[in-house]
């Protein structure tokens, strides 16, 4: 299996870190950055390979995209793998 999303170049890892700041900073873009990523996005200048990368919120699949999460961690889920299925955050019954 492989990723849909290619590696991102130095300029589409400076654009996601810089959204990923405004995340850190900002709490009400930050829920909906996590909530309804297409809505939080949908006037950025992100393209969209930028906004899938951004969507997954997975911090393992940013850091094999080459994103440096250390300062987002706390609102970045930890899959633990790069690959995200809905099985990652539905509830086991």
């Amino acid at each position: 299996m492989t990723s849909s999303v290619p590696q991102l170049d130095d300029n589409a890892k400076q654009r996601v870190e810089a959204i990923l700041a405004r995340a850190a900073d900002d709490i009400a873009f930050r829920e909906q950055l996590l909530a309804d990523p297409e809505a939080a996005l949908e006037d950025s200048d992100l393209t969209d390979d930028e906004k899938t990368a951004l969507s997954t919120m997975r911090r393992v699949a940013l850091e094999e995209w080459g994103v440096d999460v250390r300062r987002f961690r706390a609102f970045l889920m930890d899959n633990g793998n790069k690959f995200w299925t809905g099985e990652d955050v539905e509830p086991a019954v």
